[in-house]
C-alpha cells in the first residue's frame, strides 16, 4: 500500500513539474509524510495536505487543482482523456506522413518541421494542391538539379508561413513536453501549461504566430517575465552601489591632522543611473503583434528606468508616451491602434528617423539608450541607413530589436546594412525577448 502511494505521488508531482510547478525534494518528502497521516480515502484532505506541501507560489493553485482532477479522476475517466490524445496525436502523425509523401524533390523529401508539415496537410485542398503543383513542375523542370532544393523550400516555408498566421485561431499547433508516460501525457495536455515553466510553447512560439486566444497567457507571461527583469535589474543596482574605490585625495587630506598617517579612509562609489530609453517601435502590417508585446515588455520594467519615451512608426512617426500611465494596458494599446495614423502601413526608416531628429531633439541625449523594434525592411534603405548613423552619434546607443528569424539575416541588405551601425539582437519570440534583456544591453 505504502509502494503504491509513494508512485502515484511521485507521479502526480512529474506532471506538475511538467506544468512548471516548481518542487523540490524537500516538498516531495513534505507531502509523502503529510500523507502517511490522512485517512487517504478522505479525497479532501488529500487535496488540501499535497496543495500545502506542493504549492509555494502565486498562480499555481489553479494548475495544482486541475491536475488534482485528472490525476485522482476515476480510471474510467482517464482512460478517456488518453484515449482521446491519443486519436490527435494519430491524426497529428497521419498530416506529417502526408506533407512527407506528397512534398518531394527528385524522390526526397523537402526539409520541413513536423509544424510546417501539419500546416500543409491543414490547409484548403484547393491551396494545398497549388503548392504541390508548384513543387512537382519546378522538380521536372528542365536543367533543375538538386542544388535548387533549398530555394524551392526557402518559398514552400513562406507560403506555409502566410497559412500559419492565417490559420493561427483555428490551427493547434502547441506540443506538451513529452514526460516519457503517455497517460502523464495526455493528463499534461488537459491540464494545460499555466505554470511559471509550462509557458514554454508561448516562449517559443513566434510573436505573430500566436492565437488570439492565448493572448490573454501571453500578456501573463510578459507580465512574469517583465517582473523577473525588475528584480534582476534592481539586484544590480544594489550590487553596484556597494562597489566603493579608495579616494585617495580625499584620505590624504582627511588624515593631515594625523600627521599623513592614514587612519581614516575616505571612498567613492560609482554612481548609478537609470537608463533613459526612447522606444521606436514598427506598427506597419504583421508588426503590429510584435510592437504590442514589446510596448507591454518595456513598460512592465518602467519602474527601473528613469523615463520612456515611445514611438511607434510606418511611413512616418508619432509619439504615443502620453497614452501611457492613464489606464491598464490593454486599453491603452486599443487606443493607439485606434488613433494612430501610422498603424498598418508600409515602412520608411528614414522618413521616422529624420522626424525624431528634427521634431523631438530633446530625447536625444547622451545618457539615452535608443530601442527600434522592426524587422529592417523599409523602402529607401540608404537614407535610412544614413540617419540611423546620425542617430547613433546624439544617443548613447542604439540597440535594435530585430523580429525577422535570425536565420534569414545572412540573406536580407536591410539587416547587413543597419548592423554595422548598431547592436543588433534576435527578437523573434517572447524568448528571444527575454534573452535580450539578460544581456545586461543598458551598460
Amino acid at each position: 500500500m505504502k509502494d503504491c502511494l509513494e508512485v502515484n505521488v511521485v507521479r502526480f508531482i512529474h506532471l506538475l513539474r511538467h506544468t512548471g510547478v516548481r518542487i523540490g525534494s524537500g516538498e516531495v518528502i513534505d507531502a509523502l509524510n503529510a500523507l502517511t497521516l490522512l485517512d487517504l480515502s478522505d479525497r479532501r484532505s488529500v487535496r488540501a495536505a499535497l496543495q500545502a506541501t506542493l504549492v509555494k507560489r502565486p498562480g499555481e493553485r489553479a494548475v495544482f487543482d486541475r491536475a488534482f482532477d485528472l490525476f485522482f479522476a476515476p480510471p474510467e475517466e482517464k482512460q478517456q482523456v488518453t484515449a482521446r490524445h491519443h486519436h490527435k496525436w494519430e491524426k497529428r502523425q497521419d498530416m506529417i506522413r502526408q506533407a512527407e509523401e506528397e512534398l518531394t524533390f527528385q524522390g526526397q523529401a523537402l526539409e520541413l518541421s513536423d509544424r510546417e508539415k501539419t500546416v500543409y496537410a491543414s490547409i484548403p485542398e484547393a491551396d494545398r494542391q497549388k503548392i504541390l503543383d508548384y513543387v512537382k513542375k519546378t522538380a521536372e523542370g528542365k536543367n533543375v538539379e538538386q542544388h535548387f532544393r533549398p530555394i524551392l523550400e526557402s518559398v514552400v516555408k513562406g507560403s506555409l508561413s502566410y497559412w500559419r498566421k492565417s490559420l493561427r485561431n483555428e490551427l493547434d499547433l502547441s506540443e506538451a513536453p513529452d514526460t516519457g508516460d503517455r497517460e502523464l501525457n495526455a493528463l499534461l495536455e488537459g491540464v494545460g501549461s499555466t505554470g511559471e515553466g509550462g509557458f514554454a510553447s508561448l516562449l517559443e512560439e513566434d510573436m505573430q504566430n500566436i492565437a488570439d486566444k492565448d493572448l490573454p497567457r501571453a500578456r501573463e507571461l510578459i507580465r512574469r517575465l517583465a517582473r523577473q527583469m525588475v528584480a534582476r535589474i534592481t539586484r544590480r543596482y544594489r550590487q553596484s552601489k556597494k562597489h566603493k574605490q579608495l579616494d585617495l585625495r580625499k584620505s590624504i587630506r582627511s588624515n593631515i591632522r594625523f600627521g599623513g598617517t592614514m587612519f581614516r579612509l575616505r571612498y567613492r562609489s560609482r554612481r548609478i543611473q537609470k537608463p533613459r530609453l526612447v522606444l521606436l517601435c514598427d506598427v506597419s502590417g504583421s508588426m503590429a503583434r510584435y510592437a504590442s508585446f514589446v510596448l507591454q515588455f518595456i513598460y512592465g520594467i518602467h519602474s527601473v528606468v528613469g523615463s520612456i519615451e515611445s514611438f511607434v512608426f510606418s511611413e512616418d512617426l508619432e509619439r504615443v508616451t502620453p497614452y501611457f500611465g492613464q489606464s491598464d494596458f490593454n486599453t491603452t494599446m486599443l487606443q493607439i491602434i485606434n488613433r494612430s495614423a501610422e498603424w498598418g502601413r508600409g515602412t520608411n526608416i528614414a522618413t521616422a528617423l529624420r522626424t525624431l531628429r528634427v521634431k523631438f531633439p530633446s530625447v536625444l541625449t547622451g545618457d539615452s539608450y535608443v530601442i527600434i523594434v522592426s524587422d529592417t525592411k523599409t523602402m529607401a534603405l540608404d537614407e535610412a541607413a544614413k540617419e540611423l548613423a546620425q542617430l547613433r552619434r546624439k544617443v548613447k546607443d542604439v540597440v535594435w530589436l530585430n523580429t525577422m528569424p535570425d536565420t534569414d539575416w545572412e540573406n536580407a541588405k536591410t539587416v547587413m546594412a543597419f548592423q554595422k551601425l548598431v547592436r543588433m539582437f534576435p527578437c523573434n519570440t517572447l524568448a528571444d525577448l527575454e534573452k535580450v534583456m539578460r544581456k545586461k544591453i543598458f551598460v
